[in-house]
């Protein structure tokens, strides 16, 4: 194609390509020094003028980044951030995982700046705390390695700064997992939310009210305003909701759902809080309910048969991928092998000429055999993806 100057119209920004640029700079020293030049790719004359092309090209695309940054659709990185201010929003900063452990020891004794380290070698970090009369203490452990850390029953369990007096340490549930930094394709669909809040309906305010809380990782909100209990398949009473949610400070949560609910509306969870009563209140308000997710540890083997172009660091990239994929499926969302396949094949360079071909995904629960069938989860479940129980097997092909 011809070289066309960059202009703007109803359907956007137009630029060159890059082969229009080398090929009109390339007329133009024709015109300049005749005819005959000898402009080959074996020339200085053109390795100068792709030099050129070359910087021309990368102004152009930051030309066209810019514009792309006028748009919550479009936008990447700090251009992002600024339209996420016209909403009054923020993205939200990385997290680290927190996990109440149970310290054992004699009565009396505290503890201050107490380490403790869990079965995969991360460091937790205790607030002060000192032994119970019963020989206990119940303590907020805070990971110090940022992002979502995972730590089932049991798995906080070795003292690192020993203290007199502190004989042992434990987690009696699970570790709330941290956060990595909100980003772009979340950040979005928080905005998306919160932009519906005060225009829509009320069960989409608390929606938003609840994405809003920082360190709130994924949630669901349910509704069943029929007379009947379960209408919808899931075990809500009637005129309820039911909130399932990852992460963030429980009172805010109780607030976000109390303060955007309608009057007469119940909560369902495991999880209660106190409301503090109005003053013109008769009696003490119920309290607001929900619940967290119950990690579902999924386990999954993809069988793969080499071809030409197949390297070993396929396979890592490929379970790293699977893992990735486990741990962003929404709260209550089914696992589906065939949803496997695209993070899986995504490793590939060029999708049209396959390195390795994909055999069969078998999935199950870590202590269920695998099989080729889809996995249900509970509308208060969230699979979680571990890497080890994602496996590559490689045979050949």
């Amino acid at each position: 194609m011809p070289y066309e100057k960059p202009t703007i119209d109803e359907s956007g920004l137009h630029i060159p390509l890059y082969t229009d640029i080398r090929d009109d700079l390339l007329l133009r020293a024709q015109r300049i020094f005749g005819d005959d030049i000898y402009l080959d790719p074996d020339t200085q004359d053109y390795q100068m003028i792709a030099e050129f092309c070359d910087m021309l090209d990368d102004a152009y695309q930051l030309a066209q980044q810019v514009y792309n940054n006028r748009g919550l659709s479009t936008s990447i990185g700090s251009g992002t951030d600024v339209l996420l201010k016209i909403n009054g929003l923020r993205r939200k900063e990385a997290g680290r995982s927190q996990c109440y452990v149970v310290c054992s020891g004699t009565p009396g004794i505290k503890v201050f700046n107490g380490i403790v380290r869990d079965n995969a070698g991360n460091m937790w970090r205790l607030e002060p705390f000192h032994i119970q009369p019963d020989g206990e203490a119940t303590v907020l452990a805070t990971c110090q390695t940022p992002g979502a850390v995972y730590a089932d029953v049991g798995m906080i369990a070795r003292i690192m700064t020993q203290t007199s007096g502190w004989t042992a340490v434990t987690n009696k549930v699970t570790a709330m997992p941290g956060n990595p930094i909100e980003s772009d394709a979340a950040a979005k669909a928080r905005q998306s939310v919160s932009t519906a809040r005060p225009s829509r309906t009320i069960l989409l305010g608390v929606i938003g009210g609840i994405a809003e809380i920082p360190d709130v990782l994924r949630s669901v909100v349910y509704e069943n305003d029929t007379n009947v209990e379960g209408y919808y398949g899931i075990p809500i009473p009637g005129h309820s909701i039911c909130a399932v949610v990852e992460g963030g400070d429980q009172e805010e949560i109780a607030d976000a759902i109390h303060k955007r609910k309608t009057p007469g509306c119940g909560t369902v969870g495991d999880v209660a809080i106190a409301i503090e009563s109005p003053s013109t209140a008769l009696a003490p308000p119920p309290p607001i309910k929900f619940f967290r997710p119950k990690y579902v540890d999924a386990k999954v083997q993809i069988t793969i048969a080499r071809r030409t172009g197949f390297v070993n660091q396929y396979v890592t990239e490929m379970e790293r991928n699977v893992v990735e994929y486990l741990n962003t499926l929404d709260i209550g969302t089914d696992l589906t092998t065939s949803a496997l396949y695209v993070p899986a094949q995504s490793v590939m360079p060029n999708i049209s000429n396959p390195v390795f071909s994909i055999h069969e995904i078998i999935i199950g629960l870590e202590d269920d055999s695998l099989s080729r069938d889809d996995m249900e989860i509970e509308y208060n479940q969230v699979t979680r993806g571990l890497p080890e129980n994602v496996k590559v097997v490689v045979m050949e092909g």
